[in-house]
């Protein structure tokens, strides 16, 4: 039998992984084989860190809290600028961190906020599109036209500039994880590149879920982008969520068909005996004739309820109607 790894061992084998000690790309024969032994297989790369795809971390149901969050936050922005602001749900994706960064320009505005009581915290990302626009209709600019966007980062000014419009994504972030559990966002602070944060390392999974934003004829993306990490005892509590709701549906069913049964017609007979005869015995039959059944007269009745056995009765008299008496149960397969 192969020897399995300790949990020491495995720890070891991922940190050589993760800092390039160990080269996981090259494939090839081991020193000293003969050519005759066949060309090596191609390795392939797994990654012990996530599962890849967007079918790699799912939260039932996370597109609902999503588009709660965006119908509020349009209302607020809309409230705040007296224009018409419409923000819809384009895309969610799961990925790693790394993968995200590799598509971020660097120049948009990016709220780091913390969710109480989830662990990881959250990031409202605004493109540069429309961090720089939200600036200049801030300040009092119009909507009319698209405003020019400087091919640099956005300065420390700017910044404070619209993190009051961040911010007010948080309480809307707080109406939309309410159909889940009750959550409290704070925004920590703004800032332009993601790369100088320390928000989590880059092979940990995400969930950025991106927003299009439309105001007037202004348009911009926000992405939020949540950890794995932060929502899995979301993802667990929703499953715990489900079964006492099944239950009380369950009880009420079953409440429901106790109560259907009590008023149910069923077919009852009482069976002395039975027995076999040939047709050509039956069509003899005189008046008067005794037909052996094989048993006592106080031989207790089989009782029967829709064809089956339930009870061992007597048979009697019950005022001018024939009758039977209840003498016990039939033991089940009886």
């Amino acid at each position: 039998m192969e020897k399995i790894l300790s949990k020491e061992e495995i720890a070891d084998l991922l940190s050589a992984v993760r800092h390039g000690d160990v080269d996981i790309e090259s494939v090839g024969s081991e020193p000293g084989s003969s050519s005759g032994a066949g060309k090596a297989s191609a390795a392939e790369l797994c990654n012990l860190f996530k599962a890849e795809g967007p079918d790699g971390w799912k939260l039932q149901n996370y597109d609902l809290i999503l588009d709660s969050f965006a119908r509020n936050y349009a209302l607020s922005l809309s409230t705040r600028f007296q224009r018409a602001a419409h923000i819809k749900l384009e895309a969610m994706e799961s990925m790693t961190f790394d993968a995200l960064l590799q598509r971020l320009s660097g120049r948009g505005a990016i709220g780091v906020l913390q969710i109480e009581p989830l662990t990881g915290g959250a990031l409202l990302v605004f493109d540069e599109q429309l961090s720089f626009s939200l600036v200049e209709m801030v300040l009092g600019g119009t909507s009319d036209n698209q405003p020019l966007i400087p091919s640099r980062g956005m300065s420390a000014i700017e910044l404070n500039v619209i993190r009051d419009v961040i911010d007010s994504g948080c309480p809307e972030l707080n109406k939309g994880f309410l159909q889940l559990q009750e959550v409290h966002a704070t925004l920590v602070e703004v800032v332009s590149n993601l790369r100088l944060l320390n928000f989590v390392s880059p092979e940990v999974g995400i969930v950025a879920a991106r927003f299009k934003v439309s105001i007037d004829s202004l348009e911009g993306n926000i992405t939020l982008v949540i950890p794995h990490t932060a929502l899995e005892p979301l993802q667990k509590k929703q499953r715990v969520k489900t079964l006492p709701t099944s239950e009380v549906q369950n009880s009420k069913w079953q409440t429901l068909v106790l109560g259907e049964l009590d008023n149910m017609d069923v077919g009852l007979e009482a069976t002395l005996a039975t027995l076999s005869l040939r047709v050509r015995d039956i069509l003899n039959f005189q008046v008067g004739d005794v037909i052996d059944l094989g048993c006592k007269p106080d031989t207790p009745l089989k009782i029967m309820i829709e064809k089956r056995p339930k009870f061992l009765g007597m048979a009697g008299v019950q005022g001018s109607k024939k009758a039977i008496r209840i003498k016990g149960r039939i033991p089940h397969g009886g």
